[in-house]
């Protein structure tokens, strides 16, 4: 298995201002997802990108980030899931904890690194931390 996280990002102003080795990279990708005896399983992250296309894919998945995340999404679900941990190991009370998942669990928008900055920021107080937040108050 091989994992390429954040595609999108690579190449760029920075590292490659043509263009070409972002391209050469795609063609290669290509390729191997054409060649079955390789048997290999790419694991692709990246933005929505019109540069990146993959026909004739069998198996492109789709996971919602950004406002693309919903209540209930598994990703949604996976961002509640560290916080609660958090919260729940502080001593927060479970009514005040699922208040305070329901509220940031959105706000996060498919970011874990959100939610787990949010979690770290949570753990001191967690019941006047969360109060600043939801008021507005906060910053993390």
């Amino acid at each position: 298995m091989i994992v390429i996280d954040a595609l999108d990002e690579c190449g760029g102003l920075r590292h490659d201002a043509s263009g070409e080795d972002f391209q050469s990279l795609l063609h290669t990708l290509k390729r191997w997802i054409q060649v079955d005896h390789l048997k290999l399983k790419l694991v692709i992250t990246s933005r929505p990108d019109d540069r990146i296309t993959f026909s004739g894919s069998t198996s492109i998945h789709d996971i919602p980030s950004g406002y693309g995340v919903k209540p209930g999404d598994s990703v949604s679900n996976d961002i509640r899931t560290f916080p609660k941990s958090c919260l729940e190991s502080v001593g927060m009370n479970n009514g005040l904890i699922k208040k305070a998942l329901d509220y940031l669990a959105p706000c996060a928008a498919g970011i874990f690194i959100w939610a787990t900055v949010v979690a770290n920021f949570l753990e001191l107080d967690p019941e006047g931390r969360f109060a600043m937040l939801e008021k507005g108050d906060g910053r993390v």
